[in-house]
């Protein structure tokens, strides 16, 4: 079958920290607890449930799912949905798996018994993942315990400014000698995947798969293509590669001539294949996606305008402000300012 050539679950196993016990193992039920705080993404949540309840009602009884909460009770989420949770504390001896969900603006906080959980559960050996923001909450926390992350491309620059010793990586979904991370709604089943095949083994996975039609089932190789903002528009091989280029050296610009060498071809037709294309020049384009990077970095970081400006390819303030306002009719300290005002609200 064709889907079963595209599946990369025989060629990529999880390589874990510590041993735990195989869900499928006959006498042995495995117990995955799925933690949400408040504001968890329901889509993400909604798929790797599904997911799970799939697998065991396929496979039958090796599969124990519980909904948790630091405290129980019902837990709200994204599209005004609750969910009705147990006490993390109350299935500590027996998790096998905990796959925690949450918002990018999800907090650890002081939460003292969330922090002691997880120490608790990953000496017994109990698998941790993170689902979509998530990984952002326990990385501010300092409770995420991997060499690397898979991290949405819309909020590396936020997660890189904030982290200095664990690092972002452009997977969909990574399963590592640490803790799991996944991004994206489709990363959320592609985890959830990867758990089963540990538990069921990886048939099972792939048949699981085909009936979510999901074709593609994500290995360390597998990236995400959202990075390159526009070049799935493109009809032209030669403009989408030039793109993924740009991308590659928004803060170290590369000049035209450069970019011909490396792409083997010639500034003259990368510049007609552009401007059939996208409508216009490479150099425009490039310029435009190192402003389009640097607004997001003044949206969603803390950084100074001179640390943005030569995040973006630019060697002085005034060079980026002239290129910024000619874009977006605004100074990037205009921005700022505005962006300030509205955090603070209106004066009463």
């Amino acid at each position: 079958m064709q889907h079963l050539k595209q599946s990369s679950f025989r060629e990529h196993a999880p390589v874990r920290g510590a041993a735990r016990p195989a869900g499928g193992r006959p006498g042995h039920t495995a117990s995955v607890g799925l933690y949400v705080f408040s504001g968890f993404p329901m889509e993400e949540y909604a798929l790797f449930a599904a997911a799970l309840h799939d697998a065991g009602e396929t496979c039958g009884s090796s599969l124990k799912v519980d909904v948790l909460s630091s405290n129980g009770g019902f837990v709200q989420g994204s599209c005004s949905a609750a969910v009705q949770t147990r006490p993390l504390a109350d299935a500590l001896k027996e998790l096998d798996y905990l796959v925690i969900f949450g918002g990018h603006k999800s907090s650890v906080g002081s939460n003292q018994h969330f922090r002691a959980a997880l120490q608790i559960l990953r000496r017994k050996g109990c698998q941790v993942a993170a689902v979509g923001g998530a990984a952002l909450t326990l990385a501010k926390a300092g409770v995420f315990e991997s060499s690397s992350c898979a991290v949405h491309w819309q909020n590396r620059e936020l997660f890189s400014g904030l982290m200095s010793a664990l690092a972002p990586t452009d997977q969909v979904c990574a399963v590592n000698d640490g803790d799991w991370s996944s991004c994206g709604k489709t990363g959320a089943l592609d985890l959830a995947l990867h758990l089963v095949a540990d538990v069921y083994g990886t048939p099972v996975a792939t048949r699981l798969a085909q009936t979510f039609i999901h074709t593609r089932l994500s290995d360390a190789r597998s990236t995400q293509n959202g990075e390159v903002l526009h070049a799935a528009l493109s009809g032209s091989g030669l403009v989408n590669k030039a793109i993924a280029l740009f991308q590659d050296h928004l803060e170290n610009p590369l000049p035209m001539a450069e970019v011909a060498r490396i792409l083997g071809s010639s500034p003259r037709r990368i510049e007609r294949h552009f401007k059939q294309h996208c409508g216009t020049t490479p150099c425009s384009y490039y310029r435009q996606m190192r402003l389009d990077h640097a607004r997001k970095l003044l949206l969603r970081t803390n950084m100074t305008l001179i640390e943005v400006a030569i995040a973006a390819g630019f060697s002085t303030c005034a060079s980026f402000a002239s290129a910024f306002q000619q874009i977006y009719g605004t100074t990037p300290n205009a921005l700022r300012k505005s962006l300030s005002g509205a955090k603070a609200g209106p004066a009463t």
